[in-house]
C-alpha cells in the first residue's frame, strides 16, 4: 500500500476510541443529573456531546485560584459562547440562578422539556413506559413528606395543602388576575401519554426557559373552557404568597403526575385538596346520565330509576359534572376548610 493510500485509510481504532470516550462522557453526565440506569443506552437522545460536556463543566470542582464560591459554574463556563449557554438553559441541560450562575439541571427537568418539545418518540415504547413510571416515582418522592403530613392531619407549613381542584369560574378568575398567560404542553400527558385528552392545555403565568407561547387572557379562558368540555379537571395552588409562580393545570386522571403520585402514596383522600361536593337538584335533573359519564372519579352512578347518586367520599369537587349538566341541576357546595 502506498503512502497516500495509507493516509486515506480510516483509522478504525481511533473511531472506536472516540465513541468509547463519548459514551463515557455521557455516563458521567448521567450520574451528575440523576438519570436512571435503564435509560443509559438511549441517553444520547436527550443529551448530545456538547450537552454532556456542559453538564460536567458546570458540576466540576474548581481550584481556589479559579474563583471558587457561589459563582463556580460561571467561572468554569465563562469562555462558553452566550448562545451555547442560552440553548443549554432553554433545553433544561443547565439551570441558571438569579445571579446568573449555572448548574446542571436535573434529569427530571430535562425529560420534561425533551418530552414536550423534542424527540420523545425516538425511544422504544417499553423505554417510554419505564420513563413514565420513573417520572411518577420521582414526583411522588418530591411530595411524599408533605402528603404524609396531610394524611396525619398535621400539615404544618406544607405547601401541598394549597394544591386543590378549582371550579371553572374560579380558574377563570385566576386567569383574569394574572398579568401574563403562557400556553404550554402538559408535561404529564406528553410523558405518560395513556389518554387522548388535549396536550396543549397547560396555562402558566411565568415563562420558565422562555418556551411557552404568550396568549391573551381571553384565549386563556377559551382554552380553559375547551379543557373543561374535554373532561379535564382544573388544579392550582391557593393561598400562595405574593410572587409565587404557578399555573392552572388541566388534568386527566390517567397521566397527571399528582393524581398518579396520590394513588401511589395512598393519599387520594387528602390530595389534591377537595373544597366542594356535588349536590343534585332532583327537581331539575332529567336523568340523562351525563354527570356520571363526565365524572373522572366514578363518584356518580345511575340507579335503576335513572337517577344519579353521588358518593360523597369519592367526589373530589372538581365540578366537571356541574359544567356538563344540560339542565343546570348540579350545584357545587363548599366544604369546610381544613384546620
Amino acid at each position: 500500500m502506498d503512502d497516500m493510500a495509507m493516509e486515506m485509510t480510516p483509522d478504525a481504532g481511533a473511531g472506536t476510541s472516540t465513541a468509547h470516550a463519548a459514551a463515557a462522557t455521557l455516563a458521567q453526565a448521567a450520574a451528575v443529573v440523576g438519570a436512571p440506569d435503564f435509560v443509559l443506552p438511549w441517553l444520547d437522545r436527550l443529551y448530545d456531546e456538547e450537552d454532556a460536556r456542559l453538564v460536567l463543566a458546570s458540576a466540576a470542582p474548581v481550584s481556589e485560584d479559579a474563583g471558587g464560591g457561589p459563582g463556580e459554574a460561571s467561572v468554569r463556563l465563562s469562555d462558553e459562547p452566550h448562545d451555547t449557554l442560552e440553548r443549554a438553559v432553554r433545553r433544561a441541560v443547565l439551570d441558571r440562578d438569579e445571579a446568573g450562575a449555572h448548574a446542571p439541571a436535573s434529569f427530571a427537568d430535562r425529560l420534561d422539556i425533551w418530552a414536550m418539545f423534542e424527540g420523545w418518540r425516538d425511544v422504544p415504547d417499553d423505554v417510554r413506559r419505564r420513563l413514565a413510571d420513573w417520572a411518577t416515582d420521582d414526583h411522588a418522592a418530591s411530595v411524599r413528606d408533605d402528603l404524609e403530613a396531610l394524611k396525619s392531619g398535621e400539615p404544618g407549613d406544607s405547601r401541598q395543602i394549597d394544591y386543590t381542584y378549582l371550579l371553572l369560574p374560579e380558574a377563570e378568575a385566576v386567569i383574569a388576575a394574572e398579568e401574563h398567560v403562557y400556553l404550554w404542553p402538559c408535561d404529564c400527558r406528553a410523558i405518560v401519554g395513556t389518554c387522548d385528552k388535549p396536550v396543549d392545555a397547560c396555562l402558566r403565568f411565568d415563562n420558565d426557559r422562555g418556551l411557552g407561547l404568550e396568549i391573551s387572557k381571553e384565549r386563556g379562558v377559551e382554552i380553559l373552557r375547551m379543557a373543561d368540555v374535554a373532561g379535564l379537571t382544573h388544579t392550582d395552588y391557593l393561598g400562595r404568597s405574593a410572587g409565587d409562580t404557578h399555573a392552572i393545570c388541566n388534568c386527566c386522571t390517567d397521566c397527571c403526575f399528582p393524581h398518579r403520585a396520590a394513588a401511589l402514596l395512598d393519599a387520594e383522600s387528602v390530595w389534591p385538596r377537595r373544597r366542594h361536593l356535588a349536590v343534585i337538584d332532583r327537581g331539575e335533573c332529567t336523568g340523562c346520565g351525563t354527570c356520571a359519564e363526565r365524572c373522572p372519579f366514578a363518584a356518580i352512578t345511575m340507579n335503576a330509576d335513572d337517577e344519579p347518586l353521588v358518593e360523597a367520599a369519592a367526589c373530589r369537587g372538581c365540578g366537571l359534572c356541574s359544567t356538563g349538566c344540560p339542565g343546570a341541576a348540579i350545584a357545587m357546595r363548599p366544604l369546610a376548610a381544613p384546620a
